[in-house]
């Protein structure tokens, strides 16, 4: 048994099912692990249940793992580097939480040219399931911006999640949030002095009032974050706009939202953004003027 406090863990997904809440955490950039909890504070670890093989399209950097309930199976969502020296979003299927996951094929779900990362599951209302992920770095550099600039992409999918349907795009753009413009993150990439708008971590929450609440992480200069972004049509394709100010800004990022087993929303994140020290942070979320906000950690 492992208390939270102790257990280090990027990008955390927490998984409730018949009163067990499971969160995920990668190995060696290569295997991924399960915890389980029924407390979300005191987490017993499982066993494997995904690893990228050596016929994979992927070599490595097994990142931001998410599993999803839907049509009563659970699959996993995982963004790995491949052989093209591109990254992409793979989906894997299992009948419980625990896996083992199988590929629903040898290769990304996200688009195949692109650098994608991050990618999750949203299903709208008429039951059409979308997945949402980061076109970010190294192929979106931008050259009249002299910046690297990630974007917040969609693209629909088939049913069963294996193939996309009709042609991604773009919900905006890193620098288009006036927080993320005013503060970008300056790097040195390949001996140059540049600048890079990131795009982690996207997450969408349906709001009772019909919008779309979407959170999402930049890393700007010396914070990770986790910015606000709202379609009050509750429309995938927007209009989106940005809030005037960070959902959460104390150096954490790449958030999820659930609800616990008394109906109550939360959310969880990694937190400091400075290896080998993030741990699992969760909080609790409530609902008012028209977006979410944060009330406590607990």
């Amino acid at each position: 048994m492992i208390k939270r406090a102790d257990m280090r863990i990027r990008d955390p997904y927490i998984v409730p099912y018949k009163g067990v809440y499971y969160v995920y955490k990668t190995v060696a950039d290569m295997s991924l692990v399960y915890f389980k909890s029924t407390d979300l504070e005191n987490w017993e670890e499982g066993g494997t249940v995904f690893s990228i093989t050596e016929d994979s399209w992927a070599t490595r950097d097994l990142w931001a793992s998410e599993i999803h309930e839907y049509k009563s199976k659970f699959y996993l969502f995982t963004s790995s580097l491949g052989r093209n020296g591109l990254r992409g979003t793979q989906v894997s299927v299992s009948e419980t939480p625990e896996g083992p996951f199988i590929p629903l094929k040898n290769g990304p779900l996200t688009p195949e040219g692109q650098s994608c990362i991050d990618g999750t599951l949203y299903v709208d209302d008429n039951g059409v399931p979308y997945i949402v992920y980061s076109h970010d770095w190294p192929d979106n550099y931008v050259k009249e911006k002299s910046a690297y600039v990630g974007e917040i992409c969609a693209a629909q999918v088939d049913e069963d999640l294996v193939n996309i349907v009709g042609e991604p795009f773009r919900l905006f753009a890193s620098d288009e949030s006036p927080i993320s413009y005013k503060t970008p993150h300056n790097i040195i990439y390949k001996d140059e002095k540049t600048k890079r708008y990131g795009s982690d971590g996207p997450w969408i929450e349906k709001l009772s009032t019909g919008g779309l609440f979407l959170a999402w992480s930049p890393y700007l200069e010396n914070n990770y974050v986790v910015l606000p972004v709202i379609s009050e049509s509750g429309d995938i394709h927007g209009p989106w706009k940005h809030l005037d100010e960070p959902f959460f800004a104390d150096n954490g990022g790449h958030a999820m939202f659930f609800r616990d087993f008394d109906g109550s929303l939360k959310m969880a994140l990694h937190a400091p953004e400075a290896p080998p020290m993030e741990r699992m942070h969760i909080f609790n979320i409530e609902e008012k003027d028209g977006t979410l906000a944060i009330t406590e950690e607990i």
